[in-house]
């Protein structure tokens, strides 16, 4: 979220909120490629970045890397191999890929053949070094119904802290992590702990850049990427807060230049530096896309930012209440929601599993006039209730298609993982939003890595204001299952044939590098009943992964030390918003005293 004063009052709270046998005969087969060969040295100067996988399949992983100090010379050839053991003496598969100054000598390889449920190891050899060893696991057959464990995070800005929830994340052993956007951050609000590169906030292609090139050099991020498979999809600050396909409030053309220029920049960035498969290739910006989770399932990733969003409602429209009641506002393309319709309908297997970047589930308020004054000049009322318009509450002619599909006989059960918001929250999702209809799925929402939590954005970060909002929200939303609104951390899920358990961990604190966490609440689903359950202990964890081989990534580079930006304290342009929540908290509690 953006946290700039002048987003805060405009903006608030608008979404500014992933063996043997075949392996040995393979390596005998491809005895003439032989694994990374030698002399090369382990400096690892040419690979500061670390390496990454993503997007695997059945058979398939994409493998990436970007190449250092090659940025004055032309293009370099890069050898890559993948083993079946640390060690890339068991290769199944090799070759070579050329970086060039076109893609920010960013290296992205499609590696077929695989066997799946597979752990494989690889590694990536220029300029007479080589690379780190990553590891990463293809996806379970069609049959094969074996758990799988997934993490979810979101919202990471570097200047806010430490990516603490990444390196807690990267011990666990995980089939695949998914990240819900918000991989890179635009601004440079809030209270600083590490300065950004460049000090100004990207405009132009190489700004972009070098953004994702001073995220990439973070140790905790290159340990998880280096350690376990993604699948990545961006929301609006990989651009600009609260990006629609037009526009974003946080972009001011006078001084950054057209909209349609900065955007195909950041997103031209996005598509070097975080490794995806491209479901499209004639359609180059096109991130929806869905990856097979074996007997589970399958995740579907949509893009709910940049693919045909119309502009928000409430201070960008003179009529918020006829154009929440038009049909036709969209957020997302007409040729995606077809996509997704068809997904749901077809899937295989248990679980269809939607990777969403804004909230779903309804999240409108009804206050007395007195607490609804303190909200206006906010920018948080909207045709008379207390909403945030970025997300799909601002969207609800497409929010009823949605469920309407998912509510369908032939559909099965779905679970949606969702961000932006930087809080944990477990809903159950309702057919109807406007009449409280029975749920037809469940929403899990992941807390921010770093990103200032909702607490903290919408006042004081105080025991007393969450209670109170969280009292009010309760209040109001019976869908509404938990929520935590002051903690960063991550969500770890797991995903059986019968049911999925969701597990929330937050993290002690941002600023401190070596930060410890704990477990914040456990909820569970079972294939049959679209409602949330308490789980009755957290999910067993399994045995660590082995170490990661090759060198270790680097880290306390000079961009990442401390200073250099004004600090910035949420409490004075948010004061009518704490006394907005404490009387509202109050309200709601009077509520519950009077029905006791």
């Amino acid at each position: 979220m953006s946290l700039t004063s002048d987003l805060l009052r405009r903006d608030l709270l608008r979404r500014d909120v992933l063996r043997g046998l075949p392996a040995a005969l393979a390596g005998l087969l491809l005895a003439p490629r032989p694994a990374l060969s030698a002399p090369v040295s382990d400096d690892g100067t040419a690979f500061l970045h670390g390496v990454a996988s993503a997007d695997p399949t059945t058979d398939a992983v994409v493998l990436w890397t970007r190449i250092s100090g090659a940025d004055e010379g032309g293009d370099v050839d890069v050898r890559w191999t993948v083993a079946s053991d640390p060690e890339l003496r068991q290769v199944v598969a090799g070759g070579q890929a050329r970086a060039s100054a076109d893609g920010d000598w960013t290296v992205h390889v499609d590696v077929d053949g695989l066997e799946p449920a597979s752990t494989w190891w690889y590694g990536f050899e220029a300029l007479g070094q080589r690379s780190p060893t990553g590891r990463t696991r293809t996806a379970a057959g069609p049959e094969d119904g074996r758990e799988l464990r997934l993490g979810v995070v979101s919202c990471a800005s570097l200047v806010n802290g430490y990516f603490t929830a990444y390196r807690h994340l990267a011990r666990r052993d995980l089939d695949l992590v998914v990240h819900l956007g918000d991989i890179i951050y635009e601004t440079n609000a809030g209270t600083p702990v590490r300065r950004h590169e460049p000090r100004t906030q990207p405009v132009t292609l190489a700004d972009y850049r070098r953004r994702y090139a001073q995220y990439r050099r973070d140790p905790d991020l290159q340990a998880l990427c280096q350690g376990v498979a993604l699948a990545a999809i961006w929301d609006d600050h990989e651009v600009a807060g609260n990006a629609w396909k037009d526009g974003a409030s946080g972009h001011d053309p006078r001084t950054q230049g057209p909209w349609a220029e900065r955007r195909a920049a950041a997103l031209q960035a996005f598509l070097e530096w975080v490794p995806l498969r491209r479901p499209d290739p004639s359609a180059s910006e096109r991130i929806w896309r869905a990856l097979p989770l074996g007997a589970n399932g399958e995740l579907v990733l949509l893009d709910t930012r940049h693919d045909g969003r119309d502009r928000q409602v409430g201070a960008y429209l003179e009529d918020p209440a006829a154009a929440l009641d038009d049909p036709q506002r969209r957020i997302m393309s007409t040729a995606q929601e077809e996509w997704l319709s068809d997904r749901l309908r077809q899937a295989p297997g248990a679980w269809r599993i939607v990777a969403n970047q804004v909230l779903l589930s309804p999240l409108r308020f009804a206050l007395p006039p007195a607490l609804a004054r303190l909200a206006d000049p906010l920018g948080l009322v909207v045709a008379g209730s207390v909403m945030n318009p970025d997300q799909w509450d601002g969207y609800p002619a497409a929010r009823r298609r949605l469920l309407e599909v998912i509510d369908e006989d032939a559909v099965g059960p779905v679970v949606v993982l969702t961000g932006d918001i930087h809080s944990s929250w477990a809903f159950d999702v309702p057919a109807r939003a406007e009449t409280g209809a029975p749920s037809v799925a469940v929403e899990l929402v992941a807390p921010s890595v770093t990103s200032a939590t909702f607490a903290q954005i919408v006042g004081p970060d105080s025991q007393l204001l969450s209670r109170g909002l969280t009292a009010l929200a309760e209040d109001q939303l019976p869908h509404l299952r938990w929520a935590d609104i002051q903690h960063h951390g991550y969500l770890e899920i797991g995903v059986h044939p019968e049911r999925v358990q969701a597990d929330w961990w937050h993290v002690e604190a941002v600023d401190d590098a070596q930060a410890g966490e704990h477990h914040a609440a456990s909820w569970e689903v079972v294939a049959g009943d679209p409602r949330l359950r308490p789980a009755a202990e957290s999910l067993r964890p399994r045995l660590p992964p082995a170490p990661l081989p090759g060198p270790p990534p680097l880290s306390g580079t000079p961009g990442d030390q401390p200073g250099g930006i004004a600090a910035f304290s949420p409490r004075l342009p948010v004061l009518g918003a704490a006394a907005l929540a404490a009387g509202g908290g109050l309200l709601a509690l009077r509520r519950r005293r009077r029905r006791t």
